[in-house]
């Protein structure tokens, strides 16, 4: 990794731009890259939460903030918003694909639509606009993208089949995209969290079915995840596998994928379940 990368690990008066920026995860990155003296970009589709976010980076860093309203799904709003974001604000030096969206419920009864939209948010715009700043940051020499994975990408669980493998897909798209640009000097860092306390489940699990499964010391407080983020810009870091117990199941999952799926099958009470629908 070249020497210019380095400067991102303290991101004082780096443009960051983070996508799904208005809420959750995004939210609480774009806050604590302003504490660090960043200058911050917030896309998302809610306006009036962007321009909230963007307010209180100004109030953080007393440097520039900037709000782009965009549909993650439309590649003609990508390349206008990048476009603006280049004229108005200049080049993008941390790139963070935080938009994301799930519905936990068994594939069998999902629709085509609704696995459609979590495959575009999820995957395929997170490609996209990888896509897109990578080849600026390769020509400039230098930069790091992150982008949200989960630990559904590695272990599997009853009804999260779609998200999971958008997750998983993200994961191997890091993997080729970081041997892809490393001699170019930019990162690519993938986080993959378990479950974050943040309204994401709010709208994912609306009945609590899925979170309820869920024991108490996977869940990660969103501050305490953002930190470790930006801590971990500018370095070698691969990947960001937390909490700690739950890395080392995804790697025992691996090693015994029968024994994992008995496991998780009765964690999740899965057959009770189905046969209550």
């Amino acid at each position: 990794m070249l020497k210019r990368v380095k400067t991102l690990r303290f991101l004082r008066n780096e443009v960051v731009l983070i996508t799904g920026g208005s809420s959750g995860i995004g939210k609480a990155l774009a806050l604590e890259a302003a504490r660090r003296g960043a200058i911050v970009v917030v896309t998302a589709r809610d306006k009036e939460k962007l321009d909230a976010v963007a307010d209180k980076c100004l109030i953080l860093s007393g440097r520039p903030a900037y709000a782009f309203e965009m549909d993650a799904t439309s590649p003609d709003q990508i390349d206008n918003v990048l476009e603006e974001i280049q004229s108005q604000v200049g080049a993008i030096d941390v790139l963070v694909n935080a938009a994301g969206l799930a519905e936990f419920s068994p594939a069998a009864e999902q629709s085509y639509a609704t696995m459609g939209t979590m495959t575009n948010v999820n995957l395929l715009a997170l490609m996209y606009i990888s896509r897109c700043v990578a080849r600026k940051m390769m020509d400039q020499g230098y930069g790091a993208i992150i982008n949200i994975g989960s630990a559904c990408g590695k272990i599997p669980t009853p009804n999260s089949a779609v998200y999971s493998a958008t997750k998983a897909g993200v994961i191997q798209f890091d993997n080729v995209l970081r041997m892809e640009v490393a001699d170019y000097g930019v990162q690519v860092l993938t986080v993959n969290p378990g479950p974050v306390r943040t309204p994401f489940f709010d709208k994912a699990d609306k009945d609590g079915s899925y979170r309820s499964h869920l024991p108490e010391w996977m869940f990660i407080e969103v501050d305490e995840l953002a930190r470790q983020i930006w801590n971990n810009v500018g370095y070698e870091t691969r990947e960001i596998n937390v909490p700690g117990r739950l890395a080392f199941l995804a790697w025992a999952y691996q090693v015994v994928p029968g024994l994992g799926d008995w496991a998780i099958k009765k964690v999740f009470d899965y057959q009770q379940n189905r046969s209550e629908l």
